[in-house]
């Protein structure tokens, strides 16, 4: 019988909040799940409302359909935020990513680890049963057909074409999260990216002895990969503003070069970047901070940074996304007229930051090539 490696001190149980269903993620419905509910009541009632129940993808499979992108919601979320297929049909008659949300399953040499998405409430908040106490339905899922990721044991990918072993990316891993304890995710990050893209172009493996480069506590490129990730903060700030127009953006970016006073009346903001960051520093506390070391012990458990995209790529959203929650979840403080940011502003901040940044996100894809373009040309 195959290994689950669970987390300690992650709990999880459904509290029926259905934020994964409105997250705008590209969900993949198996065609025989299609075919039995468009023939349904229930898919026909859907596919009146919403135009369509599910979306034909390029590769020819199927996914839910999402009538208004910008108000994602699956159409058979009812509006008490209960699934209408598992209300009137069952919960094996659920699309099986429906039925496995939140979990995550990677499957490598050493078995398989089990981890969950953070955007999911429960998952995020720590709340229920710990996470080996679903391991009987768990097994059972995967006897149907779950998904599991599988990491090849001489095929993990690095970047640009290039792979390296399983054992490398675990030595490579045991050494990233001893000096991410020591130093910190936001540097330990930093070091990974810029050791990573000079293995890719050097063509030096393996890979985990590459750690060597750097001392504890060394700034990679003089922190020149610091400033980049301090731009994109930014960048990325802007991208989530209620308005996005170039009436708007462009008086911020002038602002902003200039060093004077940016408004952001969404977060009841008027005030430099500068004075924002001070203002950051003092309401991103340490039992946040704490918080945001949970999240990070989550990615490297579930070994996101393989999933879906090279390590390379994944290891910019591994530094991107602690930036970006901690200026959200101060923006969320200063709205509600508060210097301390609360457990329910980074909930808010971390949920935003998983949906468009996260492992099923929809920029890394856009966000990477320009942040690999920019580390291969300073290395």
């Amino acid at each position: 019988m195959i290994k689950l490696h669970f987390p300690e001190g992650q709990n999880y149980d459904c509290v029926m909040c259905g934020a994964g269903c409105e997250s705008l993620w590209t969900v993949p419905v198996e065609a025989a799940v299609v075919e039995k509910i468009e023939a349904h009541p229930l898919g026909i009632r859907v596919i009146n409302e919403n135009g369509a129940a599910f979306s034909r993808e390029e590769d020819g499979g199927y996914a839910i359909y999402y009538k208004d992108p910008a108000d994602p919601r699956c159409g058979f979320l009812r509006q008490d935020k209960l699934c209408s297929i598992h209300a009137e049909l069952g919960m094996e008659e659920k699309p099986l990513t429906c039925q496995q949300f939140p979990f995550h399953l990677t499957e490598t040499p050493d078995g398989v680890y089990v981890g969950v998405s953070y955007m999911c409430t429960a998952a995020r908040q720590n709340s229920g049963r710990p996470l080996s106490a679903h391991e009987d339905w768990l097994r059972d899922r995967m006897a149907k057909g779950i998904r599991v990721t599988t990491i090849e044991p001489d095929k993990v990918p690095v970047g640009e074409g290039l792979v390296t072993s399983w054992d490398d990316y675990a030595a490579f891993e045991e050494e990233f999260n001893r000096r991410r304890a020591e130093q910190g995710l936001e540097l330990t990050a930093q070091q990974a990216l810029v050791m990573t893209a000079q293995c890719i172009r050097n063509n030096w493996f393996p890979l985990s002895l590459s750690w060597d480069r750097f001392e504890m506590d060394e700034q990679p490129l003089g922190g020149q990969v610091a400033d980049m990730l301090d731009g994109t903060l930014f960048a990325l700030v802007k991208l989530f503003l209620d308005d996005t127009s170039p009436e708007r953006i462009l008086p911020l970016d002038e602002a902003f070069n200039r060093g004077e006073d940016l408004d952001f009346p969404e977060f009841s903001w008027n005030g430099t970047w500068f004075s924002f960051l001070r203002f950051q520093d003092k309401a991103f506390g340490n039992e946040l901070e704490d918080q945001l070391d949970r999240w990070a012990d989550m990615q490297m458990h579930r070994k996101s940074l393989l999933l879906y995209r090279p390590l390379l790529d994944n290891l910019w959203m591994l530094a991107v996304i602690p930036r970006l929650v901690r200026c959200y979840t101060s923006f969320y403080a200063h709205q509600g007229g508060r210097t301390q940011a609360s457990l329910d502003d980074y909930y808010k901040a971390l949920r935003l930051a998983e949906m468009y940044l996260g492992t099923n996100g929809l920029l890394p894809s856009r966000l990477t090539p320009r942040f690999n373009a920019f580390l291969f040309e300073v290395v």
